[in-house]
């Protein structure tokens, strides 16, 4: 482990010249890093299968599954967005003006903490649900695991990381108002559900959007000052992101109707297509 040279006047700005090499990926390997994601992926399973043991019981077929699914969506969302908004209001300096070289070992589990549910995600939908929405969220998941390895494993980034899990935030209302929908509880309690509706909007803006307008340009200004993979990672990951949640925001208007009946059709899937397992529960 390289010994951090203080910068700034503070131990926690490493220089050790990692910005100019790949990572060491083997590094992911060692018990300080693959135990944590072990006990964090176990809890995620234990949580999964108490949910699906437990809850929502007055449903049943896919609409059960997810449900259920979402539940432990939620769970993680609201975990990473408060760890995330932690960071970024205690270091703020950090977030916005040295997202490369500061770094702290504890925190690099909110990283650990957020693979460990992707991966865990990731094992639940190949389980249960094969269709072409899939192979979206599948991409979403990759993207986010590699990105966490690169961060914990090169030591450097991790204000950048904690940036984009900001995005969490959303995923927070999201979440809920899918919850919501496929619940019924959105009928029954239609004011909180249209706050619930126009809070996703204002939080999809703010923390997926913005922060990552702000990432794209903080990669691009700096890209002087790092190895051309770290470049390629921060744009080229950071245009993905932003079309899957291009797609994902135009989705989400339609089907609460803000692009009216016709965007409704033309935007809006149906994950009820291509399922290869369970029984549909319209």
């Amino acid at each position: 482990m390289a010994s951090p040279q203080a910068l700034n006047g503070s131990a926690f700005y490493e220089d050790t010249g990692n910005e100019f090499r790949i990572p060491p990926w083997a590094d992911i390997l060692k018990a300080e890093n693959i135990q944590p994601i072990l006990v964090y992926f176990v809890l995620f399973r234990m949580a999964s299968f108490l949910a699906k043991r437990y809850t929502w019981t007055e449903y049943t077929g896919f609409k059960q599954y997810r449900l259920r699914n979402l539940s432990i969506c939620f769970i993680h969302s609201v975990i990473s967005a408060t760890i995330a908004l932690t960071f970024s209001v205690t270091h703020l300096n950090e977030v916005l003006f040295n997202p490369m070289h500061w770094y702290q070992h504890c925190w690099r589990h909110g990283l650990l903490f957020s693979a460990a549910y992707f991966l865990h995600d990731t094992i639940d939908m190949l389980e249960f649900e094969l269709s072409k929405f899939t192979a979206e969220l599948l991409l979403h998941h990759f993207c986010c695991v590699f990105v966490f390895v690169v961060t914990v494993t090169s030591r450097k980034f991790l204000p950048y990381a904690y940036c984009a899990l900001l995005m969490e935030v959303n995923s927070v209302t999201l979440h809920l108002r899918t919850l919501m929908q496929l619940s019924g509880t959105s009928t029954q309690y239609i004011r909180t559900f249209r706050a619930v509706q126009y809070a996703n909007i204002f939080t999809f803006l703010v923390f997926r959007f913005c922060v990552q307008v702000f990432e794209l340009h903080w990669a691009i200004v700096n890209i002087s000052n790092m190895h051309v993979f770290f470049f390629l990672v921060g744009t080229i990951g950071g245009i993905t992101f932003l079309i899957i949640n291009s797609c994902l925001f135009l989705r989400i208007l339609a089907s609460d109707g803000f692009l009216g009946d016709a965007g409704r059709n033309a935007a809006a899937i149906n994950r009820w297509d291509g399922l290869s397992r369970g029984d549909r529960d319209d």
